[in-house]
C-alpha cells in the first residue's frame, strides 16, 4: 500500500510529459455576436500516446488551457479551457512502409468558446493566444535536447471591430520522405474571409514549460524562446540535403534530403486584408526521412471508361469515375489537390467536384518507394445556354406554330422536347405545335453527357366576342351596339356586316345605326396573333308607342279603358295621379288597362297626370276622362 501511495505522489509531483505531441496549431472562428470558437489541433505519435482510463493515467490531456494576451502591452486578457473532442487517424498512403517504420499519426481536437467584448478587445495592434506543453519526443534529429523542449502553438488576431476568422491549415497527409528523392507536401491553409495568405518557415518555439512545469500559465511573458538547432541545422537548413526544406507561397513544401532522421519544423501563415497584416497562425509538424528501396511500382495511368485522361470537363451535377488497373500486389490512395481523400483506397474513385486528382500506388507487402499518377484536372464547364424562339407568344385554336432551339455547335447535341412534362419529340431542335402550354427542350452533349435546358410558355390565343341575341330600338332612332371582346387590346381588328345591305361595312369596335326595319348584324374580329372570332346580334325595330289623351269609361263598349298602343312587352310601369298628387292607379307592366276607377268607385271627369315607364324611355303627360 505504501508503494502505491509513493508512486501516486510521484505521478502528482511529475505529471506525464507530452512526448506524444509531434505538432499542432490553433484556430479562431467568429460565430457572430462577438462569440468565437477556439480549436486546438494536436498531432500525435500513436506509439507514444497513452490514453487515460478510470484506473490508469495517460498523457493525452482531457482539456487544454489557452491564454490570450494584448500584443502591444503583453497584458494578460483571458483564458479559454478547450475540452478534448475527438481523435482521427491520419492514414499513410504507403501502408507497407508505415507498418515497417512504425509510423502511426493521429490528430486530436480540443474546442472551447469565448465572448470577446469590443470595449476590451479594441487595441489596433491586436492580440495573441498561446498554448504551451512539455515536452517533445526525444528522437527528433534537428534540435538539441528535444526531450526537455516544450512545444508552443501561437495565433494572432485583430481587434474585435475587424470581423475575422483565422486561416485554417488543412489536415496533412500521412507522409514520409525518401532520401535523395524530390518530395512535396501540401501544407496550405484556407481562409473563410477570402484574405491573402503568405507562408514562411519559422523557428519552432520551445516556450516556458519544462519537465517540472509541463503546462503553460497566464503569467506575462516578454517573448517565447525558440528551439536551439542541432549542429548543421538552421532555419535555412531545417532538413538538409541537395534541396533543403522550403515552402512556396501556395503552402507547398519542397525538399530533397540526404540524411535520415525525424525533423521538426514550423510554418507561419500570415493573413493580409487590403495589404495590411491582420493575423498570424503557426503550425508545428514533424516529418521522417527514411531510406527507401529503389524499387517502385509502375506509374499508374488514370482512365475514364478505359481511356487515359488528364483533363475532364464535367457538369455541375455530373459525377465521373476515375480508375486505374487493379492488381493484388498494390495499395492505392487517391488525392484531391494534394490531400488524401479519406477512405479512397480502391482502384477507382467517383468524383463530382472540381480539382486536381491523382492516385498514389505502393506495394502491399514491402516498403519501397511509391509512385504517383499524372494529375487529372477536373474542371466545371456549364453547358452553353439554349434559347427557344417562337413565332408568337400565344397560339390560337386550330393553329400550327414552330418552336426552335438555338445553341452553339448544335450538331454536338441530342434533343428532347416535352409538353407539360410529357415527352413529345426527340432528336431535332425544332418542334411544330398546335396547343398552348409549357414546352421544355433538353439538349444533351453527346460527348460529355452535360445537359442544357430551357422552357417557354405558349399561352392560349383564344379570342372571345359576345353580343346580345337581340337589341330593340325605335324606328329612325340611333341604336348603339357594343360587343364584349376578350382580350381587348389595340391589336384587334373589327369588321361589321349585314346580309340586308351587302354594301354595309364598319371597322370600329362599337357602332351606332339608325334603322327602319329589323336587321341582323355580324361582327368578325381578328387578333394580332391571328386568332379569329365572330358573333351576331338581331336588332328589332319597334313601332312608336301611341298614348291617347282621353277616354270615356261609360261602358258603351267604345273607348272604355285607357289603352296604350304598340306597347306589348314594352311597358314596365304605369302610374296615374289625381290633381292632389295621390296615386289612384299603379301597374307593373300593363296587361290590364285602367278603367277609370279608384277603390272600385268611378273617378270624376277631368284631367289626371300620368307617368309611363317603358324599356326605351319615360313618358309624362295628362289624361282626360270624359263622362
Amino acid at each position: 500500500m505504501k508503494k502505491l501511495l509513493i508512486i501516486f505522489m510521484l505521478l502528482a509531483a511529475f505529471p506525464l510529459l507530452a512526448d506524444h505531441i509531434v505538432g499542432g496549431e490553433l484556430r479562431l472562428s467568429h460565430t457572430g455576436n462577438n462569440r468565437y470558437n477556439i480549436s486546438l489541433i494536436q498531432f500525435w505519435d500513436g506509439n507514444n500516446l497513452i490514453i487515460p482510463t478510470n484506473t490508469t493515467g495517460g498523457n493525452r490531456d482531457n482539456s487544454a488551457v489557452i491564454f490570450i494576451y494584448n500584443k502591444r502591452t503583453r497584458a494578460y486578457m483571458d483564458q479559454v479551457i478547450a475540452q478534448y473532442i475527438s481523435t482521427d487517424d491520419i492514414p499513410y498512403q504507403n501502408k507497407a512502409c508505415a507498418i515497417f517504420k512504425s509510423l502511426h499519426t493521429s490528430v486530436g481536437v480540443y474546442e472551447g468558446s469565448i465572448s470577446l467584448s469590443p470595449q476590451r478587445y479594441n487595441d489596433p495592434d491586436g492580440y495573441y493566444m498561446v498554448w504551451e506543453r512539455c515536452c517533445r519526443n526525444s528522437d527528433i534529429t534537428n534540435i538539441k535536447e528535444p526531450q526537455t523542449n516544450g512545444i508552443t502553438v501561437y495565433l494572432e488576431f485583430p481587434p474585435v471591430s475587424i470581423s475575422n476568422s483565422s486561416p485554417q491549415f488543412q489536415i496533412p497527409n500521412g507522409q514520409y520522405i525518401c532520401t535523395n528523392r524530390d518530395f512535396t507536401m501540401n501544407m496550405s491553409a484556407i481562409d473563410s474571409d477570402g484574405d491573402e495568405l503568405r507562408y514562411a518557415l519559422v523557428n519552432p518555439l520551445r516556450g516556458h514549460t519544462s519537465t517540472r512545469q509541463s503546462n503553460g500559465d497566464n503569467t506575462v511573458k516578454s517573448s517565447y524562446p525558440e528551439v536551439e538547432w542541432s549542429n548543421g541545422f538552421s532555419l535555412q537548413n531545417v532538413i538538409s540535403g541537395s534541396k533543403p526544406l522550403r515552402i512556396d507561397q501556395n503552402g507547398i513544401l519542397y525538399v530533397n534530403s540526404n540524411a535520415t532522421g525525424l525533423f521538426v519544423f514550423a510554418i507561419q501563415c500570415e493573413e493580409y486584408r487590403n495589404g495590411k497584416k491582420i493575423g498570424v497562425v503557426r503550425r508545428e509538424f514533424q516529418l521522417m526521412v527514411i531510406d527507401c528501396d529503389d524499387e517502385a511500382p509502375d506509374v499508374p495511368v488514370v482512365t475514364v471508361s478505359d481511356l487515359p485522361v488528364t483533363n475532364i470537363t464535367m457538369c455541375s451535377v455530373h459525377a465521373v469515375t476515375l480508375a486505374i488497373k487493379q492488381e493484388s500486389d498494390w495499395t492505392y490512395q487517391w488525392q484531391k489537390n494534394g490531400f488524401n481523400i479519406p477512405g479512397a483506397t480502391a482502384p477507382n474513385v467517383t468524383v463530382s467536384d472540381t480539382g486536381s486528382y491523382s492516385v498514389i500506388k505502393s506495394y502491399t507487402k514491402k516498403c519501397t518507394r511509391d509512385t504517383t499518377s499524372a494529375p487529372v484536372r477536373v474542371r466545371l464547364q456549364p453547358p452553353p445556354p439554349i434559347e427557344i424562339t417562337s413565332q408568337e407568344s400565344s397560339i390560337c385554336p386550330n393553329e400550327r406554330m414552330l418552336l426552335t432551339g438555338s445553341i452553339n455547335d448544335p450538331e454536338r447535341f441530342i434533343y428532347q422536347w416535352s409538353h407539360n412534362n410529357a415527352v413529345v419529340a426527340s432528336s431535332i431542335n425544332e418542334l411544330v405545335i398546335n396547343q398552348p402550354g409549357n414546352y421544355k427542350l433538353i439538349a444533351q452533349d453527346i460527348e460529355s453527357g452535360c445537359k442544357s435546358e430551357n422552357s417557354i410558355y405558349i399561352s392560349p390565343g383564344e379570342l372571345l366576342v359576345t353580343l346580345p341575341d337581340t337589341i330593340t330600338g325605335n324606328e329612325g332612332a340611333d341604336i348603339s351596339i357594343q360587343p364584349d371582346v376578350f382580350p381587348d387590346h389595340g391589336g384587334n381588328q373589327f369588321s361589321w356586316t349585314t346580309i340586308a345591305d351587302p354594301g354595309f361595312s364598319l371597322s370600329t369596335k362599337n357602332i351606332s345605326v339608325s334603322l327602319a326595319e329589323d336587321t341582323e348584324f355580324t361582327l368578325d374580329v381578328s387578333s394580332s396573333s391571328g386568332c379569329l372570332a365572330s358573333s351576331s346580334v338581331f336588332v328589332k325595330i319597334l313601332s312608336p308607342i301611341y298614348i291617347p289623351t282621353a277616354f270615356t269609361p261609360d261602358h258603351d263598349g267604345i273607348n272604355d279603358t285607357f289603352q296604350i298602343f304598340n306597347a306589348k312587352d314594352r311597358v314596365q310601369a304605369v302610374t296615374i295621379y289625381n290633381r292632389w298628387g295621390q296615386v289612384i292607379f299603379r301597374s307593373e307592366g300593363y296587361k290590364v288597362p285602367w278603367d277609370g276607377t279608384f277603390q272600385n268607385a268611378k273617378v270624376s271627369a277631368g284631367s289626371y297626370p300620368y307617368i309611363i315607364q317603358t324599356n326605351e324611355t319615360i313618358y309624362k303627360g295628362e289624361l282626360l276622362i270624359i263622362r
